[in-house]
């Protein structure tokens, strides 16, 4: 028999979170066969193991991990394109013959109490990088795309006095730029 060791919620107050309320899920499109094809959008989970300055005293505790995405870049890139393009294979995926790349950084602030005596509140500042992918539809001519990025879930914790685990789950959607919208999506 297997023993499930189980910690509890996390404690640590994370600011940064998107509302799932005030996100709107695009749906590309209906065709002549009244199917509908699904939107643009993908989930990824950023995890890393985040080591501390040297000029930081040792971790206590985690109070808060402040969390915000950049996104850096996005490019189309050509792919192979499946037998049924608007199906899903088993494991839920379309080879549409376009997928949008987005580059991205992930800017983080962590403020901790130190493993001190006098228990004084120290941050620090640290970027992870991530890339992911979004399955375009096959009759996409859009050129341009707005890469909405939500952070669902943020797990911080101690790994030893000097590391932090951390994962973080994004939300991104990429939502077509008609040539008349003067907004600017990226800098």
């Amino acid at each position: 028999m297997k023993v499930c060791q189980c910690f509890g919620q996390n404690v640590v107050e994370i600011i940064g979170l998107c509302d799932p309320a005030e996100v709107t899920v695009l749906v590309e499109r209906q065709d002549e066969d009244d199917c509908v094809e699904v939107g643009a959008w993908t989930q990824i989970s950023v995890p890393e193991l985040f080591r501390l300055p040297a000029d930081k005293p040792n971790i206590g505790t985690i109070d808060k991990v402040f969390a915000e995405v950049k996104i850096i870049s996005t490019r189309i890139v050509n792919t192979p394109i499946g037998p049924c393009p608007t199906k899903e294979n088993i494991e839920g995926t379309r080879l549409t013959g376009k997928k949008l790349v987005v580059e991205g950084a992930l800017r983080q602030k962590l403020v901790y109490t130190a493993a001190r005596a006098d228990q004084p509140v120290f941050t620090t500042h640290f970027d992870a990088q991530f890339s992911a992918f979004i399955v375009l539809a096959p009759h996409a001519d859009h050129k341009d795309f707005c890469v909405e990025a939500c952070i669902e879930d943020v797990f911080a914790i101690p790994f030893n006095p000097r590391e932090v685990f951390k994962n973080v789950t994004l939300f991104l959607q990429a939502k077509p730029v008609s040539d008349n919208d003067s907004r600017v999506y990226f800098e």
